[in-house]
């Protein structure tokens, strides 16, 4: 479906970050980014709306307290909103025990996948890379649900909150395969986990793995990509390609937004 020129912000609330995307028509047209745990990106995303011009808002979040922000910064400028969730209409199925519970990062990627990449393959599997590591299966226009591992970051924070002796690693460590000391050991051991849960679980999945499209995205997918061993695509947009579908497809079909 081709969209019109309207402005449409994307507003994708993570555990570390929230970030801000204008969409006009079918390109990017601004994004910021902020700590999820600044004082006033509310403010800032009320300012960014109002500024636009924006027609419509789509909420994309994990984290319930902040998804109440940013509705009040759009109710705050009058800009209309939807909030992407389990129970509402959507282009895809979800074949999950209780969608309602099902993250919204993962549904919306789940819809980008399908609306962006679906004529590749009729099975993708989505590696979303960030805070957590969700990997999930679509086939066709359903969403058959995947596995979530802690994230890059994460692997490394718990190693030294758990471990006495373990440090705090530095963002600038060298990877070394094997490492010739302690942090050199808590980094690749790190990337190691995270590229092993990838490729086991894909091979878990299915029986002919090679039949699936591998799609990467998340914050650290780019770092991740530098050690997967696989046929795989980058698509660090799909979280708002899958905002923007969601949108279209409740405006074609006048759900309840």
């Amino acid at each position: 479906m081709k969209r019109k020129n309207d402005r449409i912000l994307v507003v994708d609330i993570g555990n570390r970050f929230v970030k801000i995307y204008i969409v006009v028509g079918d390109e990017l047209a601004g994004r910021w980014i902020f700590g999820r745990e600044r004082a006033n990106w509310d403010f800032k995303l009320a300012e960014i709306a109002k500024r636009s011009a924006c027609a419509s808002g789509v909420i994309v979040s994990v984290v319930p307290a902040d998804t109440k922000k940013a509705i009040s910064s759009f109710k705050q400028v009058g800009v209309e909103y939807l909030v992407v969730g389990g129970e509402m209409a959507l282009p895809i199925s979800l074949n999950y025990a209780s969608p309602k519970y099902l993250g919204a990062d993962r549904i919306a990627d789940a819809v980008g996948a399908v609306e962006f990449w679906g004529e590749r393959s009729s099975q993708i599997i989505i590696v979303d890379v960030g805070t957590a590591i969700t990997v999930d299966l679509v086939r066709g226009k359903e969403f058959l649900g995947g596995v979530i591992m802690p994230g890059i970051d994460m692997m490394k924070d718990a190693l030294h909150q758990k471990a006495a002796q373990l440090p705090q690693t530095k963002k600038e460590v060298a990877l070394n395969f094997p490492g010739r000391g302690t942090e050199q050991y808590i980094v690749p051991g790190s990337i190691s986990a995270t590229v092993g849960g990838i490729m086991f679980a894909r091979e878990r999945f299915l029986k002919n793995p090679d039949d699936a499209l591998l799609l990467l995205t998340g914050g650290d997918c780019e770092k991740v990509s530098k050690f997967l061993k696989l046929p795989h695509e980058l698509d660090p947009l799909l979280l708002v390609r899958g905002a923007i579908a969601i949108y279209d497809f409740t405006v074609k079909n006048g759900a309840k937004r």
